[in-house]
């Protein structure tokens, strides 16, 4: 994460720093994304840059953060309405707004394509770092699953959070594998629903 000294910046200054480093890694995969290039087009030294971060990943998981932050803040209208639904329902809405929310801002998508192509580890990075945010969202829906009699009672829901989270990356991996030139589309759903029924109705 940034260092005190970036929140110190112009918030004009910081906003060009982000951009400038959202186009870098839009443009191009972890590996070849160049911190030479974010500083040029900031107008900043490289001697700066490291001033604001500690390295090309300090910013990178920053973006990412910055991101999660957005998309939660898109999916939190619909969630509210989680009530009214069911537990897998709910689920699939959730899912069906975060692919809206990816097609929505195309900068994002990319940064999120090349990220699921990339072979830099970063997946995992991405998942030890950032996992603890999902793992509530998810023990949230399980906990109105198990209020509306849809979930079990005695489920570990840590447990079945993080499996679940396991579970979803898995299924837009295996997309990926299946359409790596395509990129994410709404066509996940597709691969979702076969999810949804392996999780509801078992593989007995």
């Amino acid at each position: 994460m940034p260092k005190p000294t970036f929140f110190n910046l112009p918030q004009e200054k910081r906003t060009k720093i982000i951009e400038e480093a959202v186009n870098e890694f839009r443009d191009n995969n972890y590996d070849a994304a160049s911190i030479n290039k974010i500083v040029e087009r900031s107008g900043i030294s490289k001697g700066s840059f490291y001033q604001y971060f500690n390295d090309k990943e300090d910013v990178y998981l920053y973006i990412m953060s910055l991101i999660a932050e957005k998309k939660i803040e898109y999916l939190t209208p619909s969630m509210m309405n989680f009530s009214q639904l069911g537990f897998y329902e709910a689920l699939r809405e959730m899912y069906r707004s975060a692919i809206q929310f990816a097609l929505a801002n195309p900068d994002y998508l990319e940064i999120g394509n090349r990220m699921m192509r990339d072979n830099s580890g970063m997946i995992q990075k991405l998942r030890s770092v950032f996992g603890s945010k999902g793992d509530d969202m998810f023990v949230t829906l399980l906990r109105k699953g198990q209020e509306s009699g849809e979930i079990r009672q005695d489920l570990d829901l840590q447990m079945a959070a993080k499996m679940l989270i396991s579970m979803q990356m898995s299924i837009v991996e295996y997309y990926f594998e299946k359409h790596r030139d395509k990129g994410y589309s709404m066509e996940i759903i597709n691969e979702l629903e076969k999810f949804f029924d392996v999780l509801k109705n078992g593989i007995s």
